[in-house]
């Protein structure tokens, strides 16, 4: 049935594409969460690719609308390739510092309300953007480590592996053999050593991106943990 879906969607126009894709993913979250949280979990992923959509017109690339896909979250596609890792590693970071603000969002409605589909949301939007930070393929944080230092895609995967073993997730799983594929290739399997040029300050720079938002998504996950127990 999902199969027959992605094939249906690609006869539509890109807003009518995303529009059914939408609508799926919600029907599989509210059948499985309820209606009010896929709702808002439909919200957080769109708020996600915003970022990126946002941060790729920055830098002066064009993309295609958010595709969703249930239990996967969200993907876009860019018209054009970034010209480096630099590039690629701003881009990157514009979904979890959005989403970052989107949990932000959620805790504070919480705090407000007391409303336990809020910390539910806030902790939902901490947890995924935190373990999409994980630095290594394909997740964001495996594009924005290649623009620190390649080396981090060895934590990530070792990350990965251990979450894989301690939660038996088939999804996490997955993830961890594209993470492998990603270092057998190596950093420069078809960019080269220009793509990955950068001076010390825009490491640095991208650095302090980074793992700024792993410093607050980290300790929004640790206190959220202790408030839904």
């Amino acid at each position: 049935m999902c199969a027959a879906g992605l094939v249906a969607m690609t006869s539509l126009g890109p807003a009518a594409a995303m529009a059914v894709s939408i609508l799926m993913s919600l029907a599989v979250y509210a059948y499985v969460f309820g209606l009010k949280f896929a709702v808002g979990f439909i919200i957080l992923l769109l708020v996600h690719e915003l970022g990126h959509i946002i941060a790729s017109r920055v830098v002066g690339l064009r993309t295609g609308g958010p595709m969703f896909v249930p239990f996967v979250g969200a993907v876009i596609s860019l018209h054009k390739p970034p010209q480096s890792a630099k590039m690629e590693a701003n881009i990157a970071i514009g979904g979890p510092a959005l989403g970052t603000l989107s949990a932000l969002v959620c805790l504070i409605l919480y705090l407000w309300t007391d409303s336990t589909l809020m910390l539910a949301l806030a902790y939902t939007a901490s947890l995924l953007n935190l373990f999409n930070l994980i630095p290594c393929a394909p997740l964001d944080g495996g594009r924005i480590a290649a623009a620190i230092s390649p080396h981090l895609w060895w934590a990530g995967s070792a990350t990965l592996g251990a979450l894989a073993i301690v939660t038996s997730n088939f999804f996490i799983f997955v993830v961890f053999l594209f993470s492998l594929a990603r270092l057998w290739l190596g950093a420069e399997d078809d960019t080269g050593p220009e793509y990955y040029a950068m001076t010390v300050r825009q490491r640095l720079t991208v650095a302090w991106w980074y793992f700024g938002l792993l410093t607050v998504l980290g300790l929004m996950t640790w206190q959220l943990v202790a408030a839904l127990r």
